[in-house]
């Protein structure tokens, strides 16, 4: 009796320095410092600026661990961004601002130890520190997962009230205070919906890749955009989406359609859009620019399209040649959308360093980017629409 009494003693006097461990050292509601030089920010336009129709922008801000500590950070890089674009005269009441995708998931890192947002830090070591001063919260999770990654399922659905929350509030003012439609690049959000009161609610159901869109008066807009083919890589905690949804949008700028990432390679995601939409906004992720120059090696997660060329293509183009071939530039025009944007991620999370590209549908011609390399990147297409 005498060592079971040492033996819980000393177990709880463990888990009171783990909890006083796990507590310390938090970021509080203040910015963190940036660690680098301001990178520089490029603008470019395509177009005519004095079309009446609208412009489309492809925002890249360049993104790194710190700008995710809390809501103020995320929403001051940001804004920015957006400032920029003010200043250079390219909002109106008719701007769609695309943001990549991806840009709201990375919000599964709010509210945790400094320490966390270390730029020498791994992402695996970032992601094991979070998960070791959060046990309480990351056990349970763990235990519900039913996922091929359980670990990286339950990272975000231990953290759904917060990427759900600050996902919503940025955006949202964003939108309201620039007066624009804000294509909000995806967050992976589980069972996604919008509440009567027109927040976004998630709750203990499947993980979706999801996008949102919010209108000028900072009002997110039905529905939310659920990726529906998720490569390889996100099929271990991710689901796919049902290819019934509609992701068509008024906006001032004319009727917008949205798709995320991969779905933008795959004939059955266009199939509600058929000349129901005007320009087409498309949220990416990426990686380093050498596997956009690299030799492609052909669709992730599931079968081809009927029409892509395997033989010839596969390991025979790069994946920017891919890009070109299958994705927008040959799939919105078949639907009678003539103009678009596909926004990459850029910036330094960890050691990722994503260095995204943006393609530009123009009257259905394609016009691609150089890398971002060390800077953000503004992108407009001042677009007519068909009348």
């Amino acid at each position: 009796m005498k060592f079971l009494r040492i033996a819980t003693m000393a177990l709880l006097a463990l888990l009171i320095l783990w909890w006083a461990w796990s507590k310390a050292g938090r970021v509080d509601d203040s910015p963190l410092p940036s660690d680098t030089p301001a990178v520089p920010i490029t603008v470019s336009s395509f177009g005519r600026a004095d079309s009446a129709d609208g412009n489309i922008i492809g925002m890249q801000p360049f993104l790194t661990a710190k700008n995710y500590a809390n809501e103020a950070g995320f929403y001051r890089e940001l804004a920015i961004y957006m400032t920029e674009a003010k200043q250079k005269g390219l909002l109106s009441d008719k701007t769609i601002v695309v943001f990549p995708e991806y840009i709201g998931s990375w919000l599964v890192a709010a509210n945790e130890k400094t320490r966390v947002y270390d730029p020498s830090l791994s992402m695996t070591d970032a992601l094991t520190l979070q998960v070791s001063s959060n046990l309480l919260q990351f056990i349970p999770a763990y235990l519900k997962s039913k996922s091929a990654d359980k670990t990286k399922e339950a990272i975000f659905r231990m953290k759904q009230p917060e990427i759900g929350r600050i996902y919503q509030s940025v955006f949202s003012r964003l939108a309201r205070e620039y007066g624009v439609t804000i294509v909000a690049g995806s967050a992976v959000l589980a069972s996604p919906g919008i509440s009567a009161d027109g927040k976004i609610e998630t709750g203990s159901g499947k993980l979706y890749n999801t996008s949102a869109v919010f209108a000028a008066d900072g009002k997110v807009q039905s529905p939310l955009i659920r990726k529906i083919f998720p490569i390889t890589d996100e099929q271990g905690f991710t689901c796919a989406a049902d290819t019934a949804q509609s992701p068509v949008f008024s906006t001032p700028a004319g009727r917008l359609a949205v798709l995320v990432c991969a779905d933008s390679w795959f004939p059955a995601a266009y199939q509600n859009l058929n000349d129901k939409a005007d320009v087409i906004a498309i949220p990416s992720l990426g990686g380093v620019d050498s596997i956009w120059t690299a030799s492609w090696n052909g669709y992730s997660g599931f079968p081809p399209p009927a029409d892509v060329d395997t033989t010839g293509d596969y390991h025979h183009i790069t994946e920017g040649d891919a890009w070109a071939k299958y994705a927008m530039a040959r799939r919105a025009p078949a639907v009678g959308i003539h103009h678009g944007m596909n926004v990459f991620f850029t910036g330094k999370l960890w050691d990722m360093h994503p260095e995204g590209r943006v393609l530009i549908l123009e009257n259905d011609s394609l016009h691609v980017s150089s890398p971002a390399v060390q800077q953000g990147r503004i992108t407009n297409l001042w677009f007519t629409r068909n009348k």
